[in-house]
């Protein structure tokens, strides 16, 4: 639980910084990725209510526990990357179309990236406490920074070749291409969750391991029919 609120804690002082450093520059490159930040808050309360729901014990309706509010958790975090890189892709668009030229950059891309070393970090505990815990909720969570993390360097980089060149447009275009990236994550944390939802099978391999090992066992009475998983 309390790396999920250490999760929120992160996502708020990014917020901050990354729509000061919009306010600042006036790049959509960096508003898409303040954008972006917003989204992992509100993936972060989500996931704080799906360890809390899913650390329940188990009753008489809920047999094998609440485990299973982590992967909804994880679908939702995946949909809210997918809703962020639409909104990334709607807004530089619009600024292909009618480019601006970006103010102060030296200060706003400092601040982007200060803000991005806090995402960071927070994702390499988080990924950590995930795997230790067996936590897909926290892994998620990780993942979604560090999607986050990528989508500001690809704005540092556009921001810092649209004011070098003079070529505003590249600010617009960048975001777009680090959007397409974020859709990427999106979709695998989607993928991941209805997986764990519908109870996928294991592999073929595994399979037969398994069964060799029950047959290795009939001579002291272990017996398997129809074996699924």
């Amino acid at each position: 639980m309390r790396f999920a609120v250490v999760s929120v804690l992160a996502a708020l002082a990014t917020i901050a910084l990354k729509m000061g450093a919009y306010l600042l520059t006036g790049s959509i490159g960096l508003l898409s990725d303040a954008l972006e930040s917003l989204v992992n808050l509100v993936a972060a309360l989500v996931a704080l209510v799906a360890l809390w729901v899913a650390a329940r014990p188990a009753d008489e309706e809920h047999t094998y526990g609440h485990t299973k509010a982590e992967y909804f958790s994880s679908g939702f975090e995946g949909a809210l990357i997918l809703i962020a890189a639409v909104s990334i892709l709607i807004a530089a668009a619009n600024r292909l179309l009618e480019p601006q030229p970006i103010l102060d950059p030296a200060l706003g891309l400092a601040i982007t990236a200060l803000a991005s070393l806090l995402n960071f970090g927070v994702a390499r505990v988080l990924l950590r406490a995930g795997r230790r815990y067996e936590s897909i909720t926290l892994e998620a969570d990780a993942h979604h920074l560090m999607a986050d993390v990528w989508t500001s360097v690809g704005v540092i980089v556009g921001v810092a070749a649209a004011v070098l060149t003079g070529w505003h447009r590249l600010d617009a275009i960048v975001a777009i291409a680090v959007a397409l990236l974020v859709i990427r994550a999106g979709l695998k944390l989607v993928r991941r969750s209805m997986l764990g939802l519908l109870d996928t099978s294991l592999p073929e391999d595994m399979l037969r391991t398994i069964t060799a090992i029950l047959e290795s066992r009939a001579a002291e009475g272990v017996r398997h029919h129809a074996l699924r998983t």
